[in-house]
């Protein structure tokens, strides 16, 4: 502390000095200061020179460069334990400041491995896109920006991928569930896939497949079309008891709530009709 008073110091010593020449000549004689009740002290705040009286009781030695400098004209000295004292607080102010700048650093980063603790958490129980990582840790009650700063390492570090995830979901959906484009689309776009992410990623599971460089009939491969119709026959044969138009609407509703457009649809009940002909 004692340091960092003397550094303020001489940081100060030339207005110090302006400040007390001025003092020195507006004093009266002696004879007239005999007779004064009560003299006010110049004190030192801020860098800001002001009257007043000093509040604290231990003081921090001023150095002797500065000692010099406190004589009045007539060459008695200065009364200098109320600068002291204020060039204590001066310095108790500087090392709270000190303290303060270092507390801040220390909760931030506490807060920082909080945020990537419980993400690295989420992330291990299941995948998450940006979207869906940053609304959790919302809900933690945590700092928006520091969220921020964590999502951004994770996806520089590739803990995060918008592309790979909608890909991944994609190809899950379509050889598990059966699902189409369309409702593959809508279903990443809730999660906060970026449009571009999802259009490539529908185009590499629906289009590509081991056709790549072929034309897709439809907007799907004749892999990813082929195995439609394999799924579609299977459902076709559950309504052998129903009529024509029966299993023909069957078929409609199963395809369209699965996300296949009408090209893919129609394209499919002919095949479908051509190969099992009705008795």
């Amino acid at each position: 502390m004692s340091m960092a008073a003397s550094r303020r110091l001489l940081h100060l010593l030339p207005r110090l000095e302006l400040c007390l020449r001025s003092r020195a000549l507006s004093i009266p004689s002696s004879s007239r200061a005999q007779g004064m009740a009560r003299r006010k002290l110049v004190t030192c705040r801020q860098g800001a020179f002001e009257e007043g009286n000093a509040a604290r009781d231990k003081a921090v030695p001023i150095p002797d460069k500065v000692l010099r400098h406190c004589k009045y004209a007539n060459g008695r000295a200065l009364d200098l334990e109320p600068i002291e004292k204020n060039f204590a607080n001066e310095s108790m102010q500087i090392s709270f400041e000190e303290e303060s700048d270092d507390m801040v650093c220390e909760i931030s980063e506490s807060v920082v491995r909080d945020v990537e603790k419980a993400a690295i958490e989420l992330l291990a129980a299941r995948a998450f896109t940006v979207s869906e990582l940053r609304k959790k840790l919302r809900s933690k009650k945590y700092p928006f920006d520091t969220i921020d700063a964590v999502i951004a390492n994770f996806k520089s570090r590739g803990l995060l991928n918008d592309g790979f995830y909608a890909e991944s979901f994609s190809r899950s959906r379509w050889l598990t569930s059966t699902w189409g484009p369309r409702r593959i689309k809508q279903a990443l776009h809730q999660k906060g896939v970026p449009e571009a992410e999802v259009d490539q990623a529908t185009r590499r599971v629906f289009q590509d497949g081991d056709d790549y460089g072929k034309e897709a009939t439809f907007g799907m491969s004749e892999a990813s079309m082929d195995r439609l119709f394999a799924q579609a026959s299977k459902q076709w044969q559950r309504g052998q008891r129903l009529t024509l138009e029966s299993r023909r609407a069957r078929m409609v509703r199963w395809l369209q709530y699965r996300g296949f457009n009408w090209a893919v649809t129609n394209a499919v009940i002919r095949k479908l009709e051509a190969q099992h002909p009705p008795p």
